[in-house]
């Protein structure tokens, strides 16, 4: 039966320790939040979503999004699109977004509306390259992008992870390739070369550091002309957080205008606080995209409440509301990261219980003061820990479950979602976080590492005890 098969598949994953499950955690923004429980379970903090600005929970924004409703015949009367965007769910909403989202990051010509960003990438990372070209990409880039990758044309031989975030490895990758001739392959005076594609986050969701973009791109200009240069940057983790009001970080690094980028992904399910995302890339490839890709193609488009809550985040991020809920999410995270850098050095030598931080959230030495200035919040912004802050260690369960006692939420990362021996506990920080919130979780984590201790003790001192009353009692 087939139930028996899924079953005892299942039952191995378990017996692995790599079961998923779905659960249910109220929530609230903070500890001064006073959002009521549907459950008995008390709300818990939120240190885990990725709403990193706060907006989704934003009342001005729920404000913004019922104005933007009501005042809109078109918005107002529908619910759902009704169609693919080919077909009846196409509309002069969904083409006004695109324009004006288009003209907002200002790094490309044209824009395309997807359901979300797994299917944007997908549809990218399989349509776009041609058979004949090379795709090299970051071993951590998002499954979308794997997945992306195995439906396209290109060879498996063609298609090359290096290792994350090493421009060295890149350039021995790109070297080989040149040396083996597999870079001049095709090259006519017609045109018909080979392109080289570069696949990469800006920001990492399981890590939280940053792409070195522009050394990146730098790297492949050594081997590759500019022209057969196609990087596709994922911007899911940077949209409305970094940059030139929420630009992104291709934004922040200056590069809109470098035409090596191809194509970038900005969603809108994370620190924009709605659903979607738009592909911003030229004309030519926005046209090829609804001719050729299969996910957009066959798939209802955005609704109208998902279109409305993506004009109603845009109003906070147009006028600088959310460049000051960013402000304060990288303060959050700089307090957070300072803060279990103190745990950590305080830690007993030998002691049983551990956490780390991975090497990129390592004290700098930069300057963390800026001014007032726009310019001034994109460079101190560069400065400081993403909102993403994962506490490296093997007891990741326990630990998650110790902060969910003390009234917080953070989750467990463990494999297979991550390698092997590289579990954490994923924080996510967010502009309502309080520091009230951030210090009480920094203390929780230090309790649990000093528990583990105390704990491990009163196993010694129990055996002991037995070991001796069971020597008494033969005597």
């Amino acid at each position: 039966m087939l139930d028996d098969e899924l079953q005892s598949a299942l039952d191995r994953r378990a017996a692995k320790g790599t079961f998923r499950q779905l659960t249910v955690y109220p929530t609230v923004p903070s500890s001064s939040s006073s959002i009521a429980s549907t459950s008995s379970q008390p709300p818990l903090v939120d240190f885990s979503s990725n709403d990193y600005l706060s907006l989704a929970t934003s009342s001005r924004v729920r404000s913004d999004f019922v104005s933007i409703v009501t005042s809109n015949t078109a918005l107002s009367s529908q619910l759902g699109s009704a169609g693919s965007r080919l077909l009846d769910g196409n509309s002069s909403i969904h083409e006004s977004i695109e324009r004006d989202l288009t003209a907002h990051f200002a790094s490309s010509s044209a824009g395309l509306l997807f359901n979300s960003g797994y299917e944007a990438n997908v549809s990218l990372l399989s349509t776009l390259p041609q058979p004949k070209d090379v795709v090299i990409y970051d071993e951590l880039v998002h499954a979308s992008v794997h997945d992306g990758l195995r439906r396209s044309r290109v060879p498996g031989h063609l298609r090359i992870a290096f290792r994350h975030n090493s421009v060295d490895h890149l350039r021995e990758i790109l070297n080989g390739l040149r040396n083996d001739g597999t870079l001049s392959a095709g090259s006519s005076s017609t045109g018909s070369g080979r392109n080289v594609w570069l696949a990469v986050e800006s920001v990492y969701s399981m890590d939280g550091d940053v792409c070195p973009l522009r050394a990146l791109l730098d790297t492949m200009s050594e081997y590759v002309e500019d022209a057969r240069i196609c990087a596709v940057v994922d911007e899911a983790h940077s949209t409305a957080l970094y940059g030139s009001r929420g630009r992104g970080l291709v934004n922040a690094l200056g590069l809109q205008d470098d035409p090596r980028i191809a194509a970038r992904l900005m969603t809108f399910g994370k620190a924009w606080g709605a659903s979607g995302a738009i592909v911003l890339c030229s004309k030519v490839a926005r046209h090829y995209l609804i001719n050729y890709a299969r996910p957009l193609i066959f798939s209802t488009a955005l609704g109208y409440p998902q279109l409305a809550s993506i004009l109603a985040s845009f109003n906070s991020i147009q006028d600088g509301t959310a460049e000051l809920a960013a402000r304060k999410t990288f303060s959050n995270s700089r307090r957070l990261v300072d803060g279990i850098e103190a745990v950590i050095r305080s830690r007993r030598s030998g002691a049983r219980r551990s956490v780390a931080l991975p090497p990129h959230l390592k004290p700098s030495q930069q300057p963390r003061n800026a001014g007032k200035g726009e310019d001034d919040f994109v460079a101190w912004s560069m400065q400081q820990p993403s909102p993403i802050i994962p506490l490296l260690t093997a007891e990741a369960r326990d630990l998650a479950a110790h902060l969910r006692a003390s009234g917080l939420l953070a989750r467990p990362i463990c494999y297979p979602t991550v390698p092997k021996g590289e579990d954490r506990v994923r924080v996510c920080v967010h502009a309502d976080n309080t520091t009230e919130d951030i210090d009480r979780l920094i203390e929780s984590v230090r309790q649990w590492v000093s528990e583990g201790d105390k704990h491990h003790a009163g196993i010694r001192t129990a055996g002991s005890g037995r070991h001796t009353l069971t020597l008494a009692s033969k005597l």
